[in-house]
């Protein structure tokens, strides 16, 4: 799977919103930080209401994540979209054309909600709705983006995949025990 860069770079921002710790105010902030760049504004500092705002998005990006049919996805979707309400237009800030999907002016949550949905839109509604799965490992649930040639990813890391070879392997041995 092919798509280009700012989408993907979008795509992965969503991701790894999805998988901060949105119970954890300073994980958050450490994700904003790490993400600085994305931001016009020059003042990442959250409020109460944004951390929660944050929350909500990562939420709902899991569920369109988690969507199991088409027609949930694009309710899900939808939803997302709604609430970030992105309005796209042409920049070319860094020598190269390419969208962006708020205001410069726009607060530091719509800026990263318009994106991420919409570089969540850009790939479910581009190569479908199972390039996005979440981790099949039992003790993960982490959210990772399919770029295999036929959908067949299941784990968000070669880790989460050994890991669960070498368990299934074990219960194999301690079964004909």
């Amino acid at each position: 799977m092919e798509y280009d860069t700012y989408s993907a770079e979008a795509l992965q921002l969503a991701v790894d919103l999805a998988n901060v710790d949105v119970e954890s105010r300073a994980d958050v902030e450490e994700y904003i930080r790490a993400n600085a760049e994305w931001f016009t504004c020059r003042d990442l500092r959250l409020s109460d209401a944004d951390a929660a705002d944050i929350a909500e998005l990562a939420k709902n990006i899991r569920g369109v994540v988690a969507s199991r049919s088409d027609d949930e996805v694009v309710t899900k979707l939808n939803q997302l979209l709604e609430c970030c309400s992105p309005v796209p237009r042409a920049t070319n800030h860094d020598g190269a054309l390419h969208l962006h999907y708020s205001a410069d002016t726009a607060p530091i949550v719509d800026q990263l909600g318009a994106t991420v949905a919409m570089g969540v839109a850009h790939v479910i509604c581009r190569y479908g709705r199972e390039r996005l799965g979440i981790c099949a490992a039992d003790d993960c649930a982490d959210v990772f983006v399919d770029t295999s040639r036929n959908k067949s990813r299941r784990y968000c890391s070669e880790t989460c995949a050994s890991r669960t070879t070498v368990s299934a392997y074990r219960a194999r041995q301690k079964a004909q025990a």
